[in-house]
């Protein structure tokens, strides 16, 4: 059984997101390497070649490769595939500060400040702040000479279990 499928068996006796990945953790599974493991097998970013580096309370970094099956004309990475890998990057950095079922992107936004020609490319994410039912969090796109290429800020709303199970309907 692969560490991806002992995580989706421990998710059965769980309450919250957030107590998934402390479980994860606390029988020493590497959080990173589960999401990798989870992206492999998801055509979209296993595609764009999105891999998580590190996982923590609130924070993610994960990397991406420049590659033409990515790339806009002029050759550098396409805006959509920015906005998917910032969207993915912090709602996994919410994920792990999610007390509860589920959650969806509220809004995110992105300000392209430099073009994408130069990778591999590194993507932070943090979680600003985790109310009852809105998170806020903010990542960072750089390229491989370090410089700041985009910066996104968004807000999901996390869903709570309200004592019965809803297929993640609000």
């Amino acid at each position: 059984m692969s560490a991806w499928d002992e995580l989706i068996k421990m998710a059965g006796s769980i309450s919250s997101v957030r107590e998934l990945f402390l479980k994860a953790r606390s029988t020493g599974l590497n959080i990173a390497d589960l999401m990798n493991n989870y992206l492999r097998n998801e055509p979209l970013f296993n595609f764009i070649g999105l891999e998580f580096v590190e996982v923590n309370d609130g924070y993610v970094k994960a990397v991406f490769p420049y590659k033409r099956e990515i790339l806009r004309q002029g050759g550098m990475v396409h805006g959509g595939v920015v906005m998917t890998i910032i969207d993915t990057v912090l709602g996994t950095a919410v994920m792990t500060v999610n007390d509860g079922i589920n959650q969806y992107t509220a809004e995110l936004k992105v300000h392209f400040l430099e073009p994408l020609i130069n990778g591999p490319f590194t993507v932070e994410g943090r979680v600003i702040r985790a109310g009852k039912h809105l998170a806020v969090a903010e990542g960072h796109v750089y390229d491989a000479n370090k410089k700041l290429c985009a910066v996104g800020i968004g807000t999901w709303f996390m869903v709570k279990n309200n004592g019965q199970r809803n297929n993640g309907n609000p």
